[in-house]
């Protein structure tokens, strides 16, 4: 329809063309005012969903802070936690140390007291300290010393035999203490 674009030509236009230049006017404008009903129910779909996006944009926001709120208020307190436990464990740590002190000096006693118990009888069962030991090493210096031996001698056999008949008893009247 590009003849009808000059005023001249409308000017110099028939009826007819004029009438098809309304017509083509009119059908132009019907198809101008639905693109723009399509034009504008496109932009009122986009505000919608630009709203809509907008709501659940808040809502996650929103969202985020609270979680973001919680986790501040559970980190608060899993520090507190972590507190209470080092200061739990300091103490405990403290304790074990007053306790391993009180057993260290309560062994030094006890070594001190067998030391004074047995300081007279200790030459040939010098550093035993329980019955199986004081049984063994008695047995290992019989095979040395006995008078049947090659090496034996009477006399260090009866000082071993003292010695150990000394000790047992002593063994015995603390085990049974």
């Amino acid at each position: 329809m590009e003849k009808f674009i000059s005023e001249e030509r409308i000017d110099k236009a028939t009826e007819e063309e004029l009438f098809e230049m309304r017509l083509w006017i009119y059908k132009e404008s019907q198809r101008l005012e639905q693109e723009q009903k399509a034009v504008d129910n496109k932009v009122a779909e986009i505000e919608a969903k630009l709203k809509k996006f907008r709501e659940k944009f808040q809502f996650e926001r929103s969202q985020f802070e609270h979680d973001k709120q919680k986790f501040k208020d559970d980190q608060a307190l899993f520090d507190q936690q972590i507190e209470i436990l080092k200061e739990g464990f300091d103490k405990l740590n403290a304790d074990k140390k007053k306790i391993d002190r009180e057993w260290k000096k309560l062994e030094q006693e006890k070594g001190y007291l067998r030391e004074d118990e047995y300081s007279q009888a200790e030459f040939f069962f010098q550093g035993v300290n329980s019955l199986l030991a004081l049984k063994k090493r008695y047995r290992d210096l019989m095979k040395i010393y006995h008078p049947d031996n090659m090496c034996g001698d009477h006399r260090v056999c009866d000082m071993i035999n003292e010695e150990y008949n000394i000790l047992l008893r002593q063994f015995d009247s603390y085990m049974k203490a």
